[in-house]
């Protein structure tokens, strides 16, 4: 099983090339990031492995709504091939295959999460910024 840097960086240009048609189609990426989900969701020995993927859900849903555009076309382009790799039923090492079904998958995930480590942390901080303004009380005049 080769999963050498080449080849995963090709593998990963092949599924960014292919998330373009995503991009502007919200529900097909819709789609994609259910399949996502449930994938990542069904294999909880492996959720902590794929904890970068919530986070490029989260920042393809931020992206998508328009809520988040602090990133390049190419990082989002990255994260959407990712996870189209990720739900795609063919991989370089079958999802069935027992014990190695989901080594592609995840070094595809972490290839891309330490391609894109600066923006992503970003992403993270923006998301923690925003979880805290909407937990946070409203100040009114009258306390002051």
């Amino acid at each position: 099983m080769d999963l050498s840097n080449q080849k995963l960086e090709t593998e990963q240009e092949k599924y960014a090339d292919e998330a373009k048609a995503y991009i502007n189609q919200p529900k097909k990426t819709n789609s994609m990031l259910r399949r996502a989900s449930e994938k990542i969701n069904k294999n909880s020995t492996l959720s902590i492995v794929f904890s970068p993927v919530r986070l490029f859900i989260d920042m393809v849903r931020a992206y998508q709504s328009g809520e988040y555009r602090n990133i390049r076309r190419t990082t989002i382009l990255k994260v959407i091939g990712a996870l189209i790799y990720l739900v795609s039923p063919i991989d370089l090492v079958p999802d069935f295959v027992l014990g190695f079904g989901f080594a592609d998958d995840i070094a595809i995930i972490l290839f891309v999460t330490k391609t894109i480590f600066e923006e992503l942390t970003r992403f993270s901080d923006w998301q923690d910024e925003q979880q805290k303004a909407s937990t946070q009380p409203l100040q009114s005049e009258d306390a002051y």
